[in-house]
């Protein structure tokens, strides 16, 4: 089922399905349906968002909103363990997160210029938590925690209701865990739309973060190019990328190929090794494992069949130099001293060393974010962080010296752009008599 070839092998059109695969065209989506919801929300707020929970989960809600008694009830809902599990994971995440923390800088150069960078908390930010055939409070801490350490002042959760229209219990407790007051039950563009435009009851949001379907993609990326709100990144697929030598465990590796395939149809798991012998087992496993029916059997059947791949490296350096070009959501890197092939590694969202790293021990436990750029966006871009969630202002002062030396040279350089007259001379003015 899995298709096993050697990398030396693959044709160019295979090489560029591979490094360019993102893929997905907005346009009829984005004209069909994107842009009227978007444009029904700005003008009609809650009602068309009411209007369009009901058109696509099936749920007539009383409110956009959450209620205070629903978030407790769920709190009181969720079982002790679950939430000492998530608390502990929490504890981690703020750890890591704490060491992102930016500070301001100032210098004075000899020339007389004072120059420096503050940074400050983006006010409101939306944290997306997908739902549909999972549900994903590990996200509501992936996304909220890094806001509040950046000194976000307020957050709302934008996640689709069930089919009794409710927030699931454990998203709840989380939220009242992280003192977060304001969700949204609704998912999709009408549910980002709500949160970018906000209303009389909510404060809008001038960043929205987390991964979504295509509908939420579509109209992050909307919104964005109207200049409405910040985006982290155009989020895919989730994918994995696995090198290994010849001597990790067979079962290790198909399993963690399998649990990202096990996310959704869509997942992409490729697993590029220097040994035949390897690759030949792990395709057996994945076998094995999908002929068994278990789990999410279709899932995982579809995901393999459609973004399955596994391929043979003459060395570690070609597996690397793949890695590189490809630019992977997660990598894993199965190979004995791991740390020391760290500085050769690049365009990766988040780096798995070792034969006891799985991406999903990432995913909710060891702090790092699992908010991460896909489709190859790995390649300019980076996952959710603190600096996610924060603002750079840059400062210059002159005195009269200082100008007057810079003076000769703007005019020069501004002159030579074609503006010969007020730029140079907001300068020189400054020194006429």
């Amino acid at each position: 089922m899995i298709p096993v070839k050697k990398i030396k092998d693959l044709s160019q059109e295979e090489l560029d399905s591979l490094f360019n695969r993102f893929g997905e065209d907005f346009s009829s989506i984005m004209i069909e349906t994107v842009v009227p919801i978007v444009n029904d929300v700005k003008e009609h707020r809650e009602h068309a968002v009411l209007k369009y929970t009901e058109k696509f989960d099936g749920v007539k809600l009383d409110s956009v909103y959450a209620s205070e008694a629903e978030i407790d009830e769920g709190h009181r809902n969720t079982p002790k363990d679950v939430l000492d599990s998530f608390m502990t994971a929490r504890k981690n995440i703020e750890e890591f997160h704490r060491r992102q923390l930016r500070e301001n800088s100032i210098y004075t150069r000899e020339d007389g210029i004072t120059l420096g960078i503050t940074y400050q908390a983006i006010e409101s930010a939306g944290i997306y938590v997908p739902g549909g055939k999972a549900s994903y409070p590990s996200s509501v801490l992936m996304g909220v925690i890094p806001a509040q350490i950046a000194g976000t002042k307020n957050i709302t959760v934008i996640t689709p209701p069930n089919k009794e229209g409710k927030i699931p219990d454990i998203i709840c407790a989380i939220c009242k865990e992280l003192g977060v007051k304001n969700i949204i039950k609704s998912g999709g563009a009408q549910g980002i739309a709500m949160a970018a435009f906000g209303s009389e009851k909510l404060q809008k949001c001038d960043i929205i973060v987390g991964p979504g379907n295509i509908f939420v993609t579509a109209a992050k990326t909307y919104l964005f190019s109207m200049g409405v709100i910040q985006i982290d990144s155009m989020a895919g697929p989730s994918e994995v990328l696995i090198i290994s030598d010849e001597k990790s465990n067979p079962s290790w590796v198909a399993w963690d190929l399998l649990s990202q395939a096990e996310h959704e149809e869509r997942a992409i798991a490729v697993l590029v090794t220097t040994s035949e012998k390897l690759a030949q087992e792990v395709k057996e496993e994945i076998n094995r494992d999908i002929e068994s029916g278990r789990g999410r059997h279709e899932i995982k059947k579809t995901s393999i069949k459609n973004g399955g791949l596994i391929l043979i490296a003459d060395s570690l350096d070609e597996a690397i130099d793949f890695n590189n070009k490809y630019g992977p959501e997660h990598m894993e890197f199965m190979v004995d001293n791991p740390l020391e092939y760290v500085g050769r590694i690049k365009n990766v969202g988040s780096l798995f060393l070792g034969r006891y790293a799985p991406v999903a021990v990432g995913d909710y436990y060891s702090g790092t974010n699992h908010v991460l750029p896909t489709g190859g966006a790995a390649r300019f871009s980076s996952g959710t962080s603190v600096e996610s969630f924060m603002r750079r202002t840059t400062f210059q002062l002159l005195d009269e010296n200082s100008l007057k030396k810079a003076t000769a040279h703007v005019k020069l350089m501004s002159e030579y752009e074609g503006f010969d007259d007020k730029h140079g001379d907001s300068l020189a003015i400054r020194f006429r008599k």
